[in-house]
């Protein structure tokens, strides 16, 4: 896996040594074999395209597992401004791939969830970073293992 960054703003961002459409084949593999729900996937380069402007590969895939963030939406409304998870899969100036969400825990902070919500937002942290992992691994990789 690539090396993964955290920054104030609270976006955990991973290297990806694979090209997009490998790292978005295998970030549709792991939300999926983990049972959670893909509700959109946006390509913002093909977007500017129609719309005659030029962009960057990146694509905005929307997925989460509602038995998790619904009760977390009930007690803390303004999650449902950052539930379900996004992720963008996006290319940089120099062919790099990379991918960055939303730290799950940093959320909570920002919207003042009270204690007892931060392990459950902890385990959604847990379960990005696998899907990240996951997703920024060439399967020969994970053959030879």
């Amino acid at each position: 896996m690539g090396g993964a960054g955290r920054q104030e703003s609270g976006v955990i961002s991973v290297r990806s040594p694979l090209s997009l459409a490998e790292t978005i084949k295998n970030l549709l593999v792991a939300v999926e074999r983990r049972g959670m729900i893909v509700f959109a996937r946006i390509d913002h380069a093909k977007a500017a395209e129609e719309a005659g402007l030029r962009l960057r590969p990146a694509e905005l895939l929307v997925f989460g597992y509602p038995e998790a963030e619904a009760p977390l939406i009930a007690t803390v409304p303004l999650l449902g401004l950052d539930f379900p998870q996004r992720v963008l899969v996006r290319e940089d100036e120099h062919g790099g791939v990379w991918m960055s969400y939303n730290d799950p825990v940093w959320l909570g902070r920002r919207y003042g969830v009270n204690a007892d919500v931060i392990p459950k937002l902890e385990a959604i942290g847990s379960s990005l970073a696998g899907i990240a992992a996951e997703a920024t691994i060439a399967k020969s990789d994970i053959a030879g293992s």
